[in-house]
């Protein structure tokens, strides 16, 4: 990257006029062109924003026609620091006890972290005077900026359209109305570099790489921002991902009643059973149904009349004879209707309502007198008239 000291802010702890701290960080190489400082001192710097930097240029004054061989700097440190309180020393040029003598330096080193404010911190200045320091010209380079790129983007429910790529940042996803949550899981392709780790927002709120976030989702367009920063450079990416949660269709509860009377329905009520049968008394001569929907916004008709979910329907007349079909269907705003059917049998009736015997013409006498309720007889008198 360029060079960041030609932004943000710089001063000095100490200068002397008319070389102000300014002067150091204009790019101008002139004599005039310079700041001059009491040692210790400090040329201090802080960059627009958080910079982690891997180069760093200091020309003393050998780099604009001063004596080479009197007017270098004996020993400074770039340093960097978080809170202008506590420094770290990130690099140093030590000509005190060397034989080999930088008049100017152009240094490369590994950085570790990312900092605030920065400072040349300078213990010894000019050979010919250790007491004064002089730099006409600094330069500060950050390192290049990481990837703001996710390696994957995965749900635990649902399917990711179009299959994830790092360069596609829309994406959809549809789930049951069963799912009234999604976990997302972001992976960052550069989760770390030079000590510092990526910022991965879901909706906001902040999450490691590859670590899930659970988000809750409403009936319908759900929006899920994933907001990625870089580690280095603070470069930023959004992915977008739209889940619809579908309405239902499925009903959570079925009662046929006669009166106040539950009636049995065969098989037992499961909301993914769709046919079911209920026997009634040859007496009876209708009936309600009571159908509860999964889905408050769905609604149900029931053989096409209106119905309000969880409140008895009805009556509704039987068949005298033969078989009755009640059809309840149930209908959403985003999926197709999905029926139900219940047939209504009326049993069978096995009682006799009469019995007569008879010798020839004569209707003979039964004891006891014969009644459709004494079903277990097992002996019949017939008295034989005379």
């Amino acid at each position: 990257m360029g060079n960041t000291a030609l932004t943000g802010l710089t001063s000095a702890s100490s200068y002397i006029a008319p070389f102000v701290a300014q002067k150091a960080v204009d790019g101008i190489m002139k004599p005039v062109n310079r700041w001059v400082g009491e040692v210790p001192c400090t040329l201090n710097f802080k960059p627009d924003k958080l910079y982690c930097v891997n180069r760093w240029v200091v020309n003393g004054m050998p780099s604009v026609g001063w004596d080479p061989q009197q007017y270098y700097l004996l020993k400074y440190s770039l340093q960097g620091s978080n809170d202008n309180v506590t420094w770290t020393t990130l690099d140093t040029v030590d000509n005190t006890n060397t034989s080999t003598i930088s008049y100017s330096s152009d240094r490369t080193f590994i950085p570790t972290a990312a900092y605030t404010y920065y400072r040349v911190n300078i213990t010894s200045g000019l050979k010919c005077n250790p007491r004064i320091a002089s730099i006409s010209n600094f330069q500060l380079f950050a390192v290049d900026p990481s990837s703001p790129y996710l390696s994957s983007l995965a749900i635990n429910s649902g399917t990711l359209s179009p299959a994830f790529n790092k360069t596609t940042f829309a994406y959809t996803a549809t789930v049951d109305y069963g799912v009234t949550s999604i976990v997302v899981t972001p992976t960052a392709e550069t989760p770390t570099a030079y000590g510092q780790n990526v910022i991965i927002k879901v909706n906001g709120v902040e999450t490691a790489s590859g670590v899930g976030t659970s988000v809750n989702l409403a009936v319908g367009v759900n929006t899920i921002n994933i907001d990625v920063t870089s580690a280095v450079g603070y470069l930023n990416q959004r992915y977008t991902l739209t889940v619809t949660r579908l309405n239902s269709n499925k009903l959570t509860g079925l009662s046929v009643l006669n009166g106040s009377t539950v009636l049995p329905i065969v098989p037992t009520f499961n909301k993914n059973t769709f046919e079911y049968t209920v026997e009634v008394e040859k007496t009876v001569q209708s009936v309600m149904i009571c159908a509860t929907s999964e889905d408050p916004a769905s609604t149900i008709k029931i053989n096409g009349g209106t119905a309000v979910s969880g409140q008895p329907y009805g009556s509704i007349t039987l068949q005298k004879t033969g078989n009755t079909t009640v059809n309840i269907i149930v209908s959403t705003a985003t999926t197709s209707s999905q029926q139900y059917t219940v047939t209504i049998k009326r049993k069978e009736n096995l009682t006799l309502s009469g019995l007569i015997f008879k010798n020839g013409k004569t209707t003979l006498t039964l004891q006891p007198t014969f009644s459709p309720t004494h079903r277990n007889i097992l002996q019949v008198q017939v008295m034989l008239l005379a």
